[in-house]
């Protein structure tokens, strides 16, 4: 089986993927899949507070996966080895623990899944760069590229795609004034990027987080934002019964 989620913060949202409140968790098997649509957190300070989460993760009978998204600290992430990974390339952080990178594709119990984390932080005014902002909360043109090869070797299908911000069209693109004059040269603006991919990839789900809320945008195809819930993926419908349509 496999769940979706939105943003976890590590301690402060984490509480929705404990068996405790997360009662399928219980019956889940190293088999199944949690996916997390950044905002991970778990790896943020290398330290004491990394380890203990990391370990209580690891512990659970699941894989747990994830997307990045613009809370992360990046220099920390990019300390952990690349692997090969269900048909992409991905971050092992513990045993069954994945930071599933961008532009990649994964063929995850039969579906593929395109991902493409980071996202804008509206909030960079009250934030310090290598201590609770990163530049590489934005793609550069390398993950661009990656990406484009990618989908074109797989001639543009898949059957979900999975991102932390959401693309140009959609109506949250425009909730935040952003800019790209704090990031320099090399990086990307997500949106616009999102929005050429939304234009010419053929897929079925679009799933996001960064909005902290659970919502459904239908513009041809349904964007799913999730923060609150955790669906179940080949249940979609039954779980989507009371989120908010925008």
């Amino acid at each position: 089986m496999i769940y979706i989620t939105g943003d976890i913060h590590r301690e402060q949202d984490i509480h929705k993927i404990n068996p405790r409140e997360f009662e399928a968790g219980n019956t889940l098997t190293e088999n199944d899949y949690v996916i997390i649509c950044g905002d991970f957190g778990c790896v943020w300070d290398g330290g004491d507070g990394d380890r203990f989460w990391l370990n209580w993760l690891e512990s659970l009978p699941w894989n747990t996966l994830f997307i990045d998204g613009n809370h992360e600290n990046f220099d920390v992430l990019k300390q952990y080895p690349v692997v090969e990974y269900r048909g992409g390339k991905a971050r092992q952080i513990r045993s069954n623990i994945f930071h599933l990178l961008r532009g990649e594709v994964y063929t995850i119990d039969g579906a593929t899944f395109f991902t493409f984390g980071g996202a804008y932080s509206h909030d960079i005014q009250y934030r310090t760069e290598h201590v609770n902002w990163w530049k590489d909360e934005l793609p550069t043109y390398h993950e661009v590229k990656n990406a484009l090869h990618n989908l074109e070797a797989h001639d543009w299908k898949v059957d979900y795609v999975l991102s932390h911000d959401v693309y140009e069209s959609h109506p949250f693109s425009k909730r935040y004034e952003v800019s790209l004059s704090p990031y320099g040269e090399g990086y990307v603006d997500i949106h616009s990027f999102l929005e050429t991919i939304k234009k010419k990839l053929c897929y079925k789900e679009w799933f996001c987080g960064h909005y902290h809320g659970d919502f459904i945008y239908e513009q041809k195809h349904r964007c799913i934002t999730l923060f609150n819930r955790v669906v179940l993926l080949d249940q979609l419908e039954d779980f989507l019964v009371d989120f908010e349509t925008i």
